[in-house]
């Protein structure tokens, strides 16, 4: 049996997510802004309770290990490793970037993942067919809008005055709002696949990931 517990505080938006391999059995996402350490212990609590597990029924842990904002990050990162190693249990670290890109995988074409880095700026990276094809960067809008040189699925976090910016752009295609806040559930399917081709899991392994 599998049963996974996922958890992002990436940024200003926090997810968590339980899934058993197959399907997401249950999953939060809310705006977090700085109270993530707070919420997150009792939502993950609520979460498992809402199907009828326990935390001893988890089988691992999955975490998004940024880039992001430096202490959202590792908020949900020493949650992560503190289940784990109580628990006995094995540990995934995900790019937050991957999972932002894996809920656009099905627009054609180049995919650009963002992700709010503070500082007016958001890390950032290039994919096609679901492959990254250019490293993780930091970019203010102006940079981002630099980066931009064909048409371009762009997902992701982004304050009002850069979604605006990018839509009146006809080489690119925004995803909604709605469509660009992180879900663990997708953090998950990224972290289950490494648990089955062989990755072990070393919760000693996994660390904050930033970006310049």
């Amino acid at each position: 049996m599998t049963l996974l517990l996922a958890l992002d505080t990436s940024t200003r938006s926090a997810s968590l997510a339980v899934h058993d391999g197959e399907q997401v059995l249950s999953e939060t996402t809310w705006l977090a802004g700085r109270e993530h350490s707070s919420h997150l212990l009792v939502e993950a609590g609520a979460a498992l309770e809402r199907i009828g597990r326990t935390p001893s029924d988890l089988t691992g842990l999955v975490v998004a290990h940024g880039p992001g904002s430096f202490t959202g990050v590792r908020v949900a990162i020493s949650v992560a490793k503190g289940i784990a190693v109580a628990l006995s249990l094995p540990l995934w670290g995900v790019s937050t970037l991957d999972v932002v890109a894996r809920q656009g995988w099905q627009a054609e074409g180049l995919v650009r993942a963002v992700v709010e880095a503070g500082r007016g700026r958001v890390a950032t990276a290039l994919y096609a067919m679901g492959e990254c094809v250019e490293a993780p960067r930091l970019a203010t809008l102006a940079e981002l809008l630099e980066l931009l040189k064909e048409p371009t699925f762009v997902i992701g976090e982004l304050q009002p005055e850069a979604r605006d910016t990018l839509a009146a752009r006809s080489d690119v295609r925004l995803a909604s709002a709605a469509l660009s806040m992180r879900r663990a559930g997708v953090l998950a399917e990224l972290g289950h696949q490494l648990l089955l081709s062989g990755d072990p899991g070393n919760p000693a392994e996994v660390d904050a990931v930033y970006v310049s």
